[in-house]
């Protein structure tokens, strides 16, 4: 038996978890839809990324024999994930069709362009006209003549005009202009008691008329298909180059990379479908046919029609330790406190910043930055900090995949404003989550704040994302976030930390220690347990430590989101371990470590996952919780986690994707309860 579960194969059980949420119908039935969008979303990028690399591991001669994680080599490995999401494929196809007939029967209708009434027609040919028409541009296609390069995450049409006879056909592909001012999904004029929509796909089907008026023939017909391309960033590794530089280099190479799928509407005809295949210089099994519609990951912005139908989530709550209209820094100089993201607003976090943005006795700001909001706020802190004579120094992850463009964005925005930036080699991420502000006054206790958290600085995705964010004064984590300041601004200096842990440099080794002693307790018959949170669990070493663990005895829970290539639950090898995963309508980001520690319980939150990137090719930081009452309100939150037997699937029955049972227990949906749990902190606050 391999001892670990298949690391893709474990991402792709994940994924069918998403799309479990789309066919429960406990979930609100616009939700599903856009569970649907999710789902669709995750397949592309994993295709993309991951998939890509296989495709590049089996025409390596030197990795074809390799096994990789599970036994399999790489060849192996893509058949199975062809399977998978070809599978996958037909259910999604199964679940969409139950959606539309579910919303028909709320009074909304998803039609296409044989299903309109007049008035309809009329507003689709104008809505062509004003909108559609000056966006699109059809390109021939000529057996002679070289295809220009088609960008992937683009819609586009093959089209084909036939004028009967013996006369040659003519073949054309059309890119659908989707954006916020064109988007996919229309809102047509409809019938009292009825809400009709259409897909842009659709209403430009019905007017290919009016779009190849200059043309003559007897028939035409457009048929949708889509390009996934390999979106791996290898950047030169020349040292003549600005990494902004290669960042603009590496981006093109992206925008070029090589396809690694071809998705077409199986009723394309031959001929046009081989075209195509042939200028694509496509492979054999690259090629999958589908069916009418596709890129469906436009389903998470389907119009909001009917808010009774949609899934409403709660506003988010003050944290009952911060006052409105008063100094954070004073709170924070007192007494740590923990945030709780999405159930605790963000904008505690900004109000930190724009404390420290105009505070008079605030010298310097420090901050690390991997994925940021469009219209960030954060940003304008950071700009106004600069503005108001602060020394602000924002170290910015160019590499935060799908984000480097905006990231490159944001930096020419930080700099205007006086900002210093500074970005790491293309090798050592910056994915740690930390603020430091220096006080000017060197007489006040708290010269130095700190902010250490599990999530991004990103106030859109903080109303969706689980994350805790912890702020304090503790003159050790000063200390700490210092040192890791002075390490990123020059790679070459070398620290030790009181309290952090951090990776590249010690993380791995600590876990390891503090996993180490709870084996230890365990072979003394001391009470010994492991609770982890995180997002995956891929590390092999990290999972051998574990097994080694649970083997002798240590108990071990772990809540995983996505990908763990720990096999729970297998008797006389594992199991002392357990593990869950829960996908709800928050996204379960959050990274968190519990250690017996011999009574004397420790806890971590971190931002790295269990991951070998995270532990040795990142700059990430795990800080210790030393409030007590902040390690309780973590236990807590753990175990309301641990007992979820409505959205938590057991991960021994990784195939089945299993909800964990409620065997005659209270039902228990854990991001609700979390909800309610620091709800009445509040309540509880203002009596």
């Amino acid at each position: 038996m391999d001892p670990f579960c298949n690391r893709e194969l474990s991402w792709l059980a994940f994924n069918r978890r998403v799309l479990q949420e789309a066919e429960d119908d406990s979930v609100p039935l616009m939700q599903r839809l856009r569970f649907l969008g999710i789902y669709s979303n995750n397949n592309d990028e994993f295709i993309k990324v991951r998939l890509a690399r296989l495709v590049h591991a089996a025409h390596d001669v030197k990795m074809r024999k390799v096994l990789l994680s599970g036994g399999y080599t790489a060849q192996e490995l893509i058949s199975l994930i062809d399977m998978d999401v070809s599978a996958g494929q037909r259910k999604f196809t199964e679940i969409y069709e139950r959606i539309l007939e579910e919303m028909a029967g709320e009074g909304i209708h998803v039609v296409d362009e044989t299903g309109l009434d007049e008035e309809q027609m009329r507003f689709c040919r104008g809505y062509v006209l004003s909108v559609v028409s000056r966006r699109v541009v059809p390109l021939f296609l000529n057996r002679t003549v070289r295809l220009p390069f088609l960008p992937d995450d683009e819609i586009y049409f093959a089209v084909c005009m036939d004028s009967g006879g013996k006369r040659k056909k003519r073949f054309a592909i059309l890119q659908t202009p989707v954006n916020n001012s064109c988007p996919r999904f229309v809102r047509l004029p409809s019938k009292e008691g009825r809400h009709d929509v259409i897909l842009l796909d659709d209403i430009i089907r019905l007017c290919l008329d009016d779009i190849f008026f200059m043309f003559s023939y007897e028939r035409i017909q457009a048929f949708m298909f889509k390009l996934v391309r390999d979106a791996s960033l290898n950047l030169d590794d020349g040292i003549d180059k600005s990494l902004l530089k290669k960042m603009e280099e590496g981006l093109e190479q992206r925008m070029r990379g090589k396809p690694v799928r071809f998705i077409y509407d199986r009723e394309m005809p031959d001929e046009l479908a081989c075209l195509l295949v042939s200028k694509l210089g496509l492979k054999e099994g690259a090629v999958e046919p589908g069916r009418r519609y596709h890129m469906l990951r436009d389903l998470m912005k389907f119009p909001v029609i009917r808010q009774d139908l949609e899934d409403r989530p709660a506003p988010p709550l003050t944290h009952p330790g911060i006052t409105p209209y008063s100094s954070l820094f004073h709170k924070i100089s007192h007494q740590d406190i923990l945030l709780a993201f999405p159930y605790q607003s963000f904008d505690h976090v900004i109000d930190f910043l724009r404390e420290a943005a105009i505070s008079p006795r605030v010298e310097s700001i420090y901050i690390t930055l991997y994925r940021l909001a469009y219209d960030s706020k954060i940003v304008t802190a950071l700009t106004s900090a600069a503005k108001n004579g602060k020394k602000v120094t924002a170290y910015v992850e160019l590499l935060a995949r799908f984000d480097e463009e905006h990231n490159v964005d944001v930096i020419d925005t930080l700099q205007e404003a006086g900002v210093v930036v500074i970005h790491a080699t293309p090798s050592l991420k910056i994915h740690s989550k930390v603020i430091l502000v220096q006080c000017k006054d060197q007489k006040t206790d708290a010269r130095s704040y700190v902010y250490v958290g599990t999530g991004n600085f990103n106030e859109d995705t903080a109303k969706i994302y689980s994350d805790f964010g912890l702020l304090t004064s503790d003159k050790a984590f000063a200390s700490d976030a210092r040192a890791l300041f002075t390490f990123l601004g020059n790679m070459h200096y070398r620290f030790t930390c009181k309290k952090f842990l951090v990776s590249p440099f010690d993380m791995r080794r600590q876990i390891g220690k503090l996993i180490a002693k709870e084996v230890q307790n365990a072979k003394k018959n001391k009470k010994a347990y492991i609770l982890i949170k995180c997002n995956n669990i891929t590390d092999v070493k990290i999972a051998k430590k574990l097994y080694h663990a649970g083997k002798n005895g240590v108990e071990i829970r772990l809540i995983v989101r996505s990908a763990c290539i720990i096999k729970p639950q297998i008797p006389l090898f594992s199991e002392n371990i357990r593990a869950i995963s829960i996908v709800d309508k928050y996204l379960e980001h959050a990274r968190l470590m519990f250690f017996c520690n011999g009574g004397d319980e420790s806890v971590y939150i971190s931002s790295a996952d269990l991951m070998t990137r995270n532990l040795d090719r990142r700059v990430e930081v795990a800080a210790p919780v030393l409030d007590k009452r902040l390690k309780k309100e973590l236990r807590c939150f753990f175990e309301i986690q641990w007992a979820d037997n409505a959205k938590a699937r057991d991960l021994a029955s990784l195939d089945a994707n299993d909800y964990v049972p409620v065997n005659g227990a209270v039902p228990l949906r854990a991001q609700e309860a979390l909800y309610h749990y620091y709800a009445n902190r509040v309540e509880g606050a203002d009596q």
